[in-house]
């Protein structure tokens, strides 16, 4: 019955993660300090449930860090390498929180079957995680969908690093809808005028609705392609287009240069209400 109620905990908890943003775990490289966007010991459910039974049941848990718990890293010898694993707890002479490390015969048992030497090796993860230092150029409240200044991808194989790609991201400030107002939007009618006359199906509507996707951005803050779709009223092609052509004529949007490639996030996955001004 534990491991049902474990497992149907798990499930929920990895649906509300994705609500909200979490802090990830810390990873030393070169001895230096970066941020690891992710939980490799949740990518394994055996290792994850064992290490919540050894964690203490009063530790902290917040919205950021579902798990209570924030695991320490190292690349030694090309290898990720587990150095400890610490939960927050609450001191009520300070009336602070502090880290509290598990014991490292605590974890040695837990992580057993990836002990080599004195070393906890990450062999059971073969993916590509992904890194980051410096301050924040993009943030978006869903689990690690956040972008930084410096950011790396590191591929692993078995816990061994095979390859290793090192990203320099920055944002040009223009227009975005992530930075908009969309419940108080008349000026959009300003910025992207449409000639609602030639649609006569529109007379009795008080606002059209639209979506975004597929849009891309250039150096210059054009937008140089985007799919639109009218939501409502439903399906109209030349009124889609219409509006597509509109966006591409705004000038500047914001543009992001994340992980080698321009983004056009803050402008595609949005509903944009669209007053018609009657």
């Amino acid at each position: 019955m534990k491991r049902i109620f474990l497992f149907v905990s798990f499930l929920f908890l990895a649906l509300v993660v994705h609500a909200t943003g979490q802090t990830g775990d810390v990873i030393f490289i070169d001895g230096a300090r970066w941020k690891l966007l992710g939980k490799p010991i949740d990518l394994d459910a055996a290792l994850y449930h064992e290490l919540i039974d050894v964690l203490p049941e009063d530790r902290p848990v917040v919205s950021s860090n579902w798990d209570g718990y924030t695991a320490y890293w190292s690349i030694q010898q090309d290898q990720l390498c587990l150095d400890s694993v610490k939960c927050d707890n609450y001191d009520s002479e300070t009336q602070k929180l502090r880290g509290v490390s598990i014991p490292s015969d605590t974890l040695l048992r837990v992580f057993k079957n990836y002990v080599a030497g004195d070393r906890i090796i990450a062999s059971w993860l073969t993916r590509e995680i992904r890194v980051a230092t410096g301050k924040v150029v993009y943030y978006w409240h869903d689990a690690f969908e956040r972008n930084y200044e410096e950011e790396m991808m590191l591929n692993i194989e078995k816990g061994k690093i095979t390859g290793r790609k090192e990203y320099h991201n920055h944002v040009v400030d223009g227009f975005s809808f992530d930075k908009f107002n969309l419940a108080n939007n008349e000026e959009l009618r300003e910025m992207f005028p449409l000639n609602i006359e030639r649609y006569p199906e529109l007379d009795n509507e008080e606002r059209i609705v639209f979506g975004i996707q597929r849009a891309r951005v250039d150096a210059q803050g054009n937008l140089v392609e985007c799919e639109v779709k009218v939501i409502k009223p439903k399906d109209n092609l030349l009124l889609a287009a219409e509006m597509a052509e509109s966006l591409k004529a705004y000038h500047p949007w914001r543009v992001l240069f994340i992980n080698g490639e321009y983004s056009a996030k803050g402008i595609e996955g949005w509903t944009i209400p669209y007053p018609l001004g009657k």
